[in-house]
């Protein structure tokens, strides 16, 4: 029951928020297509989509000169925005909370939100590899499942390529819980927080480092190790869906209507 409603109300009335994240894709692949173009680098359809969560290389590491990843901090935190302007909405509206009183399970209301963010996250990044392979189709751009935009180290591996998509998930869940505790509004400039700070220091402390590619081992010799990065988001994810759990079944449901009124 829940997950229909979250379904119908939560994701496909949403789904026009899409276009937005579009238009960010097409004009970072029209960058990185003239970048190219200006330093002649044989890109192919894999580095346009790699590009979107590439960010820096580990800083000061890296040795270069500090640069704020714009490309990778916009998506992700549009993808946060979507995820934090749903869940808690409900509780606020009316039918909303009927559907959640009705249903009887605050645990399963909850639990279906987590699935939720699971396919919000999917149809994001779908999103993402769809707008950026019709644009290379168009734009000339060899379809190649080669990487010339990242270089790869010993410790490689394919399933560090998920950890975008892994991360972006438990993110999610983690403002889900931090929803449970204040407010959508200041849940999600925390998160906006983290993650910025995570642009500047290489830690699975930040754990939102995990989805930039150059701040991962597989790229870059200073950067997390994969089974790090998934071991740390594992105990992100079990921290915030218990906690969470716990404090929305001893939430008071009608006095948080009543504050919001």
């Amino acid at each position: 029951m829940y997950f229909k409603y979250d379904l119908k109300v939560g994701f496909l009335r949403d789904l026009p928020k899409f276009l937005i994240l579009a238009f960010i894709v097409l004009i970072a692949n029209i960058s990185l297509f003239r970048y190219a173009e200006l330093f002649s680098l044989n890109l192919g359809s894999l580095d346009y989509i790699l590009y979107l969560t590439k960010s820096i290389a580990p800083f000061p590491q890296s040795g270069e000169e500090f640069r704020f990843p714009v490309v990778w901090y916009l998506i992700h935190l549009y993808l946060m925005w979507i995820v934090g302007r749903y869940p808690f909405s409900s509780v606020y509206d009316n039918h909303g909370a009927g559907v959640l009183i009705y249903g009887g399970s605050r645990s399963r209301w909850y639990l279906s939100k987590v699935a939720w963010i699971a396919l919000t996250v999917l149809a994001y990044y779908l999103t993402m590899i769809i707008i950026s392979l019709a644009f290379c189709l168009v734009a000339g751009v060899p379809i190649s499942w080669e990487t010339n935009i990242l270089e790869l180290t010993e410790e490689f591996s394919s399933v560090a390529l998920f950890l975008p998509i892994v991360t972006s998930f438990v993110t999610g869940v983690f403002q889900l819980f931090l929803m449970t505790l204040t407010t959508p509004i200041i849940s999600f400039f925390l998160v906006a927080a983290i993650s910025a700070a995570s642009t500047y220091v290489t830690s699975p402390l930040l754990f939102t480092n995990c989805s930039q590619l150059l701040k991962l081992s597989a790229f870059s010799e200073d950067g997390i190790g994969t089974g790090e990065g998934y071991l740390t988001l594992l105990i992100v994810f079990a921290l915030s869906l218990a906690a969470g759990l716990i404090i929305f079944n001893r939430r008071d449901i009608l006095k948080s209507q009543r504050d919001e009124e």
